[in-house]
């Protein structure tokens, strides 16, 4: 009898083992609570979508206004012309230059622009005296220059001329040269020539450099490319044709022979040249033509 009550038992005991899942001992694989969404994943995609929406919006809206600063940096020549060269003894050439600027700037439509601007730059008169080792002497103005300039944006047929984005410019200004009518520089040469095996002849030359004592002018044209690389910021380079309406620096010569003067000469510059530069532009104010301003971040 007891050995069929233990048989009993071990049948039943075979059957539980037996009735057991299969899966028992692997991990659950059913979500946690039904119709779960990752989070992350939703936000990244909330976060892309807001930030394509906003590059879209400030690239495609349209500009009623907007207000600048710039500041260049430009290199060029300067031209200096000389009424008699001694007999051959003094030349004049171009110059070259650096200067900077700051500027500021209206644009309307993003058709046409305003722009005034102040600029340290040098007009030059070059003195060079001819002999075995020619000498060359630069002499400068005040290097003061204030210009007013028009502008215009080349659309290339865009449609959508509003819209502030990379184009090109062309542009056309004048502008004054102050003057403080001071004298910039004052240099004397004496020399000797032989005019017989037994004698010589006494040269002397004095160079005399003023400013002029009234305000002068000058007119320039220009045509530059902006490259819109922020929201804030343009980049513009440019080249710049320039017209001296008046001379800014005059060098007087006076030529003596033996004490006794035989002749004269001027070296005079007005700034006529080229000019060639790079120039930030700082978005101050950007109006829209929804009549929103927006604040550049």
């Amino acid at each position: 009898m007891k050995s069929i009550y233990t048989l009993l038992v071990l049948a039943l005991c075979a059957n539980a083992v037996f009735a057991q899942n299969e899966d028992y001992y692997n991990p659950v694989t059913a979500p946690v609570k039904p119709f779960y969404d990752p989070v992350t994943p939703q936000i990244n995609t909330f976060k892309t979508n807001r930030e394509k929406a906003i590059f879209a919006k400030y690239s495609t809206e349209k500009i009623r206004n907007r207000w600048y600063i710039g500041f260049d940096g430009f290199i060029g020549t300067d031209k200096s012309t000389l009424t008699n060269t001694l007999q051959g003894l003094v030349d004049t050439k171009s110059a070259s230059r650096s200067g900077y600027s700051a500027s500021i700037g209206w644009v309307n439509q993003e058709k046409w622009g305003l722009e005034l601007e102040y600029a340290r730059s040098p007009i030059h008169n070059t003195l060079i005296i001819n002999n075995a080792n020619p000498l060359e002497y630069k002499m400068d103005n005040d290097k003061n220059n204030i210009a007013i300039r028009a502008k215009r944006r080349i659309l290339f047929g865009k449609s959508n001329s509003s819209v502030r984005r990379s184009a090109f410019w062309i542009g056309a200004g004048a502008g004054i040269v102050p003057n403080s009518g001071k004298q910039k520089d004052f240099m004397e040469f004496e020399g000797y020539i032989r005019r017989t095996r037994l004698t010589n002849d006494t040269l002397y030359l004095s160079s005399d450099t003023r400013t002029n004592t009234k305000i002068t002018g000058f007119a320039d044209a220009t045509a530059e490319y902006v490259i819109k690389v922020a929201k804030a910021f343009d980049l513009s380079f440019y080249a710049r044709k320039r017209w001296g309406l008046g001379n800014s620096l005059s060098t007087n010569l006076d030529y003596y022979v033996n004490k006794v003067q035989t002749q004269t000469a001027t070296i005079k510059a007005d700034g006529s040249g080229w000019a060639f530069g790079i120039s930030l532009r700082y978005m101050l104010f950007v109006g829209h033509d929804e009549g929103g301003k927006h604040d550049l971040e």
